[in-house]
């Protein structure tokens, strides 16, 4: 997108340069000051297997140079969000566990002790595992390769398979990929008053609104009401349309 615009800024077309002129300026008021971008985004990006953060750094260079200070504070920073986010949900984990941990913690090391044979090797395995730091989920995620870029490809399919390799960062991943990036109200998107009643059109009376509402429902009727119409004899439809024109509008 920004390159596109970036070009459109040197064209010769007056009309044309102006325009991507203002453009640019409402693009980089969000995306050209490091401190205004909204990291998650790019963290999103990163959790799509077929991109990881080699794909998120390629771009940024594209934007701001190779070896630039820029592209190496960005990247630098959309990895800081990601390890934030992970250890946040680690935190969570680490919590829910704690109970349980507590709760069984004299039986099992009364248990332990008072055996007499002791697999030394067998309990080190078990301590070394539980020692080491969760946040290897995320050096693992990022040092692995890319998945091929497949259109039947299920991103989210994919981390609920590999969720035993990943069991933190794939819940990550699942809220945050899960999560509408659409920062419109339902109300807004949805709305057909809305279209119909703007600040050109706002003197409308409500009979006025509630016809144009239905007409508008009427023409983007589907193909089988339109089949329905057509098959309609011209008796019936004068007769529908002596109906609806002694229909009264409350």
């Amino acid at each position: 997108m920004q390159a596109t615009i970036t070009k459109m800024t040197l064209s010769q077309v007056e009309q044309k340069k102006n325009m991507a002129i203002s453009t640019k300026a409402k693009y980089d008021k969000y995306w050209d000051n490091v401190d205004n971008v909204n990291y998650l985004l790019y963290v999103a990006v990163v959790l799509d297997t077929r991109n990881k953060l080699r794909y998120v750094t390629y771009c940024i260079e594209l934007v701001y140079g190779k070896g630039s200070e820029k592209s190496k504070k960005i990247s630098g920073l959309v990895t800081k969000t990601l390890e934030d986010f992970f250890n946040h949900y680690k935190g969570k984990v680490e919590k829910a566990n704690v109970q349980n941990t507590h709760d069984n913690l004299v039986d099992e090391n009364l248990s332990r002790f008072g055996e007499m044979d002791i697999d030394l090797e067998l309990e080190f395995d078990k301590f070394d595992h539980e020692g080491q730091d969760i946040k290897s989920e995320v050096e693992i995620y990022l040092a692995g390769g890319r998945e091929k870029r497949d259109n039947k490809f299920d991103l989210l399919e994919w981390w609920k398979v590999n969720s035993i390799q990943f069991p933190i960062l794939s819940t990550l991943a699942r809220h945050v990929l899960a999560m509408p990036t659409l920062t419109v109200a339902l109300d807004s998107a949805f709305s057909t008053g809305r279209k119909v009643i703007d600040k050109y059109r706002s003197s409308l009376n409500p009979d006025t609104a509630e016809v144009l509402i239905c007409a508008q429902d009427w023409i983007r009727c589907s193909s089988v009401d339109l089949e329905l119409g057509c098959a309609m004899k011209s008796k019936e439809i004068d007769e529908l349309n002596e109906n609806m024109t002694s229909l009264k509008i409350d």
